[in-house]
């Protein structure tokens, strides 16, 4: 075969420009680690490195360079920076590129040594091995820059004149992270070399000493373009049209940017996990959970919609207003979104309740932001600051204001900035924002009187009477609530309870109650019709609608059937101290923790041992009677 070369697939020369290159990386990524994402930030590092350090006519690797990374003199370092922070008065210029040079003079080094190990091939440099030496300058580097931020002038200084990548704080994050992953990287641009070499017969040496150059002089002139036709035009270079600051000013650009890290990185979150939920399923287990309360499930599942499509305005939190009777299942909603989100997502969803009763007086709103300075227990955060530290961290969270209509109408103005801006400030001044929050305000406003007027259940003018309530709801709300808080809430109404919706509340309840007992002791729970009846006559008014519901089963068909069975248990001389002394070990970390085994030991003591596997709960002669059974297959 003659010199010249060929390309065995019939293509031309593959381009080793930013996009090529930026396509084999995730390529690579992907067959290389099909378990970890790789993400832009890990890109575009790549990509710098071999594209300016096939550019570099200097030797990076000097004496004086590796020495001040394998052996590093914190104590000269600092030594310097004091140095230079006083020369930076006088010589302002100068010192700044100093500065900048600092902590960039020990990062080339890892940057070229990922460059010559991954692309070229070189193993040791100088003696070094460039496995150990590319990663100690990645920590040196950050050693530097985390040095350098110690000092508010010089935090200052990067800050104003963004020399980094990143923010200060997160540079020194990513240095650590190339430093640990610096193998990867280092066998990515190895398996892209050989790609690259693969689909061209170009040698890929040639190549680096060639084409970044071209792409960078590209890349120039087409910032000279856009800048000369920004100057035809009348704009001037860099400044953006008219129509950008239109967009700026309705919010629909860049808003992002007002959130911090820490908040935005909670929005981004939270998008992914509800995108990621089936809405149809979310309503199915809401509606079976929440009784015979459709438009409320509904309200919120569109909600989750707007969360999911990355569309609702991500620096504020929707806002509801849960209004209805007593007992129909305002709060039971609210508590079990929350169990239904933390189930799916296996994360925790920080959850504040504040009750409306405790806040009647203006003062009492200083619990909220803390107390004013000058005052009593000032230097003591607020409410709302102690629930800001869990909840910025969390990508969603609960806010539930319970029996608003209860407390001083002061409560909801102290809402309106949270619920306008996502933001409100505590006593310290402090900016405290909740954009990933969902704010409740639930109240039974207009409804207490409108119940008592209200025909009991079967009763046969019941309908227009509810028709008549439902008026004078509507009257009480717009005489109680203002105008400002009522356009920043959505209005939900709660639907009455009937004989079926009550019937259906006792069936969870009791499935609640009765699949622990099967769990813990393998006992079933029988109720007859006639206690069915009366369970639901003692829990359920028109007034109190099923509030007291669970209490009564709780009492009548979860204490007084734990009593039975502790007295019907035949165990004896049962060990349980060796068990409590076991999980005292574990609690110390003396023996390593294994939840399956702390349940299996913790069943085996509160297991009763019984002579029957069913208690029938019976009602007679004005009783509740608790009759054991033995099912058939135990008898024969």
């Amino acid at each position: 075969m003659s010199g010249e070369t060929r390309n065995p697939r019939g293509k031309g020369i593959s381009p080793l420009d930013p996009q090529s290159l930026e396509r084999w990386l995730r390529d690579t990524a992907r067959a290389l680690l099909p378990s970890r994402l790789i993400d832009d930030l890990e890109v575009r590092h790549l990509i710098r490195v071999v594209m300016e350090c096939s550019l570099l006519l200097n030797d990076v690797y000097s004496d004086r360079r590796i020495r001040s990374i394998m052996k590093p003199d914190r104590a000269g370092v600092s030594g310097l920076v004091d140095r230079l922070l006083e020369q930076h008065r006088d010589r302002e210029a100068e010192v700044a590129e100093r500065l900048r040079r600092l902590p960039l003079d020990v990062r080339v080094v890892g940057d070229k040594a990922l460059f010559d190990l991954g692309l070229l091939g070189l193993r040791r440099v100088k003696g070094y091995d460039l496995e150990q030496l590319g990663p100690r300058a990645y920590n040196v580097a950050g050693e530097v820059l985390e040095l350098l931020a110690e000092d508010d002038r010089l935090r200052e200084f990067f800050k104003q004149n963004r020399l980094l990548m990143l923010p200060l704080e997160e540079e020194v994050v990513f240095l650590r992270q190339c430093a640990e992953k610096f193998p990867v990287y280092a066998d990515l641009l190895q398996r892209v070399h050989r790609s690259a070499r693969e689909g061209s017969d170009q040698d890929l040496a040639e190549l680096a000493e060639r084409v970044p150059l071209m792409a960078a002089a590209a890349e120039a002139l087409r910032e000279t373009a856009r800048d000369a036709e920004a100057v035809a035009t009348g704009g001037e270079p860099g400044q953006p049209d008219a129509d950008s600051y239109v967009v700026a000013a309705r919010g629909e650009d860049g808003s992002e940017a007002l959130l911090a890290r820490d908040e935005l990185l909670s929005a981004y979150e939270r998008i992914v996990l509800f995108s990621t939920l089936d809405m149809r399923r979310v309503r199915e287990a809401l509606r079976k959970t929440v009784i015979d309360q459709d438009a409320a499930v509904e309200a919120l599942c569109d909600e989750f919609s707007l969360f999911a499509a990355g569309t609702r305005d991500l620096r504020k939190p929707p806002a509801y207003f849960l209004v209805g009777p007593t007992g129909v299942g305002k709060n039971h909603l609210v508590e079990s979104l929350c169990r239904l989100l933390e189930g799916l997502w296996r994360v925790e969803i920080p959850v504040l309740t504040i009750e409306g009763p405790n806040y009647t007086y203006p003062s009492d709103i200083n619990e909220l932001r803390g107390a004013t300075r000058g005052f009593v227990r000032s230097e003591e955060d607020g409410l709302l600051s102690t629930f800001h530290e869990k909840s910025s961290r969390a990508p969603f969270a609960v806010i539930l204001i319970d029996e608003v209509e209860k407390a001083h109408p002061q409560l909801r103005r102290f809402f309106l900035s949270i619920m306008d801006r996502g933001t409100t400030t505590d006593n310290r001044g402090r900016v405290l924002n909740f954009a990933n929050c969902m704010v409740f305000f639930t109240s039974n406003l207009g409804y207490s009187d409108a119940q008592r007027e209200t025909a009991p259940i079967g009763y046969h003018d019941a309908e227009g009477r509810q028709r008549v309530a439902d008026r004078d709801v509507q009257r009480g709300l717009k005489r109680a609530l203002s105008p400002e808080f009522v356009n920043r809430v959505r209005m939900i109404h709660f639907a009455r309870l009937g004989r079926d919706s009550v019937e259906r509340i006792l069936e969870l309840e009791l499935r609640r109650i009765a699949r622990r007992y099967e769990d813990v002791h393998g006992l079933r729970l029988d109720l007859t019709p006639d206690a069915r009846a009366e369970l639901i006559r003692r829990g359920f008014s028109p007034e109190f609608g099923a509030r007291h519901l669970a209490a009564t089963l709780e009492s009548v068909c979860n204490v007084e059937i734990a009593k039975k069975i502790r007295a019907d248990d035949d165990r004896a001389g049962t060990d349980r101290q060796r068990t409590v002394d076991w999980l005292r070990e574990v609690r110390a970390g003396r023996r390593p923790f294994d939840a399956e085994e702390a349940r299996r030991r913790v069943l085996e003591i509160a297991r009763a041992r019984l002579s029957y596997d069913t208690i029938r709960i019976v009602f007679r002669d004005g009783e509740f009677d608790y009759l054991p059974e033995r099912s058939r297959g135990e008898e024969s």
